[in-house]
């Protein structure tokens, strides 16, 4: 039996939350894109985030080294000005349960990836673990049925949430150095900042991504949704992120990404 340190409990504890967080904010995303489009909601979302850590920079006085920027800035490319238009996107053609379920593979993607790029050896028991997780993808998108996969109603939008969790293992994978060479708020907080500013000319400019502006949708937003804004952008966001990454210092990355699992639950929970 396994006993726990009070330091571990509460890491533990606190990671709860950031899964329960992330698990309900499926849901929730869909109440904001009932008036929003997906663009304008990652707008809305993550310019309120870049705020919010704009400031926090300041009070810390935490910088990043010039050299560095070209890959911040990509890597906010990454995880938000493409992560979340992809994931909004998909919600729009699938459930939150399946989009929980879906992302929860970005481990799986992770870890095929460094066996890619840093030739990580593979053991029998990661063979098994991924050979699983391609079987229960499978039948989360086919509703349980292999052979009508490609007769699935969600299955546009589960294949962006699958690639969704690709794009995501991909800024793990590539943002392992900078994760390293800086704190994690610091490395978190511009990549926020970064990613929010490249969603404004998506935005603010009428285009193919995006053919309704935020401004023109702007008169229509009613108290729900910027109640889910305000929800996704302080907690699951500022909160979630800064708890995450705190807790891959005290406790490691393994045992952290494992509460990834949890999340599909607090997803069921709230489609509900």
């Amino acid at each position: 039996m396994v006993m726990l340190n009070n330091k571990d409990a509460s890491v533990y504890l606190s990671l709860v939350s950031v899964v329960f967080l992330w698990g309900t904010s499926f849901a929730i995303s869909k109440v904001a894109l009932r008036e929003l489009s997906p663009l304008n909601l990652a707008g809305f979302r993550f310019l309120t985030v870049a705020i919010i850590f704009s400031l926090m920079l300041r009070l810390t006085k935490a910088k990043i080294e010039r050299k560095d920027l070209p890959q911040i800035i990509l890597m906010g490319f990454m995880s938000i000005t493409s992560y979340f238009y992809i994931q909004y996107t998909g919600l729009l053609y699938t459930t939150s349960i399946n989009a929980s379920l879906l992302l929860a593979t970005s481990p799986i993607w992770t870890t095929i990836a460094s066996i890619c790029v840093y030739r990580e050896k593979v053991t029998w028991n990661i063979t098994l673990g991924i050979f699983l997780a391609f079987i229960g993808v499978s039948l989360v998108i086919s509703k349980g049925s292999l052979f009508s996969l490609f007769a699935a109603e969600t299955i546009f939008g589960d294949l962006l949430m699958l690639l969704n969790a690709i794009v995501w293992a991909g800024f793990t994978l590539f943002g392992k150095k900078i994760m390293l060479k800086y704190t994690a708020f610091t490395a978190t907080a511009y990549i926020h900042v970064f990613g929010a500013l490249m969603l404004l000319p998506v935005i603010l400019i009428p285009n193919k991504l995006n053919p309704v502006s935020v401004v023109e949708q702007l008169p229509n937003i009613s108290l729900p949704t910027v109640g889910a804004v305000l929800y996704l952008a302080v907690l699951c966001s500022v909160y979630a992120y800064s708890t995450w990454y705190k807790s891959i210092a005290k406790i490691g990355a393994i045992r952290t990404a494992s509460f990834q699992y949890i999340s599909p639950l607090f997803a069921l929970f709230a489609g509900v």
